[in-house]
């Protein structure tokens, strides 16, 4: 009896020794993590940060991306490499984003298109809300109606009435199908109860010269690449999609303002990390992005464009984009804009 007892006691005491390890090994896990994500957060960014941007080199938004990114920057103390991934209505570049490691060092510049895509494009490789964590909003950017010279009328409304009167004479153009400035022309559109055809381009300066020439006749587009033709009285502005009047465009009035009720699309940029990027990272670019936004340089730079700074951070972001969602899914239903 004493041998066989002698032999139990030992297999017992290991077991409990294996049960105070198994404790240790977890509880130095939980303090390796806790320690790692301190240390990241501390140091964040160690090294070069890069950002996609889902549109090609001298597009609007890679202008802006380039401009904002350049400030951040400053701030931040570190490189940031802009990469320009185009390709499929923004998928591409928003879908290398999603699958990146969530680590801070891939960042997605977005843009409208990416509350677009989800009702526009039913079989997209990533969830926009789950894909991706909000950083900030940092821009509002108004559409204004550009429209040839040869169709009568001075204001949004005696526009509307002659287009009306002819109808199937007019068109109206847009950088692509599915994007904000063809939203904003069908929306137009169907909201006016006009019969104008959809022109898609997929070269801008393209659909500027021909708006000036008159082979499309209107379109809804950014301020600065209108000037030339409207100096050239090509083109007439006659209204705009923001929300209020800009201080850089102060005689435009808004569509509201011009009639059209609810009629406020504005294009916008924002900053998103891939899903489950650690909060505190998140929040060191959220702050430091507040910053640029009330930089004074960064504001005479960015405003020359057509762009109004519109700061909006991580939680609020999150909530616009929802907000955003649903309503061009209201809008592509009214208007009936599907992809061909």
């Amino acid at each position: 009896c004493s041998t066989n007892s002698a032999r139990i006691k030992p297999r017992r005491d290991n077991g409990r020794i294996r049960i105070v390890l198994r404790h240790i090994v977890a509880a130095c896990a939980a303090l390796m993590v806790i320690a790692s994500s301190a240390a990241q957060s501390e140091t964040y960014p160690s090294r070069p940060i890069r950002v996609i941007i889902p549109y090609s080199a001298g597009s609007g938004a890679d202008i802006t991306a380039r401009q904002t990114m350049a400030k951040l920057s400053e701030f931040l103390g570190q490189n940031i490499v802009v990469e320009n991934r185009p390709g499929t209505s923004a998928i591409v570049g928003t879908d290398a984003v999603a699958k990146a490691t969530p680590d801070g060092y891939t960042l997605l510049f977005g843009v409208t298109q990416h509350a677009i895509n989800p009702t526009l494009q039913p079989k997209l490789p990533y969830d926009t809300l789950k894909d991706f964590a909000p950083v900030a909003r940092v821009t509002s950017q108004p559409l204004y109606m550009g429209v040839n010279t040869a169709v009568p009328g001075n204001t949004v409304a005696e526009v509307i009435d002659h287009i009306k009167a002819n109808p199937g004479k007019y068109n109206y153009a847009s950088t692509g199908t599915g994007t904000s400035i063809h939203l904003a022309g069908a929306y137009f559109n169907w909201k006016a109860g006009l019969q104008m055809a959809h022109i898609p381009y997929t070269n801008a300066s393209q659909t500027l010269v021909d708006l000036g020439r008159g082979d499309v006749q209107v379109l809804f587009y950014t301020h600065s690449p209108l000037l030339p033709q409207v100096q050239m009285g090509r083109v007439k502005i006659l209204g705009s999609t923001g929300d209020k009047r800009s201080s850089w465009a102060p005689d435009v009035p808004t569509m509201e303002e011009a009639g059209m009720r609810g009629f406020v699309m504005p294009a916008w940029h924002a900053v998103f990390a891939p899903a489950k990027t650690p909060p505190e990272i998140v929040k060191v670019l959220e702050t430091t992005l507040a910053k640029v936004a009330q930089d004074p340089d960064y504001r005479k730079t960015i405003e020359p464009t057509g762009t109004d700074i519109y700061y909006a951070g991580s939680k609020e972001l999150g909530a616009f984009i929802e907000s955003e969602i649903a309503r061009f899914g209201e809008i592509l239903k009214q208007s009936g804009t599907k992809i061909p």
